[in-house]
């Protein structure tokens, strides 16, 4: 008990330090835009590279928030847009309930809400944007590890990629709920040297239990790092794994 507290404590501490704290550039040539969804009414940000055009194409992110208010879906686009900009992809970051990585567990009725979110808003984006459907990534920083693993591994005809960074991880609600063959998503997993204990032994143990299901599971511990935002490390996995283009609009 005072071990579990203990490495909560520090979980913590490591939101409060860096949780909150983007450090990625933010002098895009557009800006982020608040929008809602039509079909749920949930509330998402998102970015449009500057050289968006109808004709081609453009890969899609989405970005799964932790705990809330160390970690909260504004942090989320402003640490992916410069990246999005750079690499002609377009990234949304939803609003999402059951993602407390402190002390929740991410609780099915909260992924199942959180399911019908981020499948909306990509329905919804199909048509207002040429989106290239044989790219598109979910991803998610802390809590933000629960609706990434839940979501992701259940619609693997819509997830190219599913990428853990620093997440928390229960198997024991994914269990019942993910399909157990067909399609399966390039999945990749990474944590800090310097992560808390809760972070590197959930990823650690999300990776044997995906290894022992059959997934094929790429994973990277970063040197010297710790509970902190590195996106470019997904960016580059997406990118080395793109799909030939199947756009949404003809």
């Amino acid at each position: 008990m005072i071990t579990s507290r203990l490495s909560k404590s520090i979980l913590v501490g490591a939101l409060l330090a860096a949780g909150c704290a983007v450090p990625q550039p933010q002098n895009t040539p557009v800006q982020e835009q608040r929008r809602s969804c039509a079909i749920t009414s949930s509330g998402y940000w998102i970015y449009v590279p500057s050289n968006y055009r109808h004709d081609r194409p453009a890969p899609l992110i989405v970005s799964c928030h932790g705990t809330p208010p160390y970690d909260v879906a504004n942090h989320h686009i402003r640490e992916w847009k410069m990246l999005a900009e750079q690499n002609y992809c377009i990234v949304v970051a939803p609003d999402l309930i059951g993602t407390d990585g402190l002390i929740g567990d991410g609780p099915i009725v909260g992924m199942l809400a959180n399911e019908q979110i981020i499948l909306s808003i990509i329905s919804e984006l199909g048509y207002r944007y040429n989106i290239d459907l044989a790219n598109i990534m979910i991803t998610g920083f802390s809590g933000g590890g629960f609706p990434t693993y839940w979501i992701g591994l259940r619609n693997p005809e819509i997830f190219s990629v599913v990428c853990a960074r620093n997440c928390n991880f229960n198997e024991s609600n994914l269990r019942q709920w993910r399909p157990g063959v067909g399609k399966r998503p390039n999945i990749f997993i990474y944590w800090g040297q310097n992560d808390p204990g809760t972070i590197t032994s959930q990823s650690k143990r999300a990776v044997e239990y995906l290894r022992s299901a059959g997934f094929a599971v790429q994973t990277h511990e970063i040197p010297g790092a710790g509970h902190e935002r590195r996106p470019e490390v997904a960016m580059s996995f997406f990118l080395r794994h793109k799909a030939p283009p199947r756009p949404s609009l003809k």
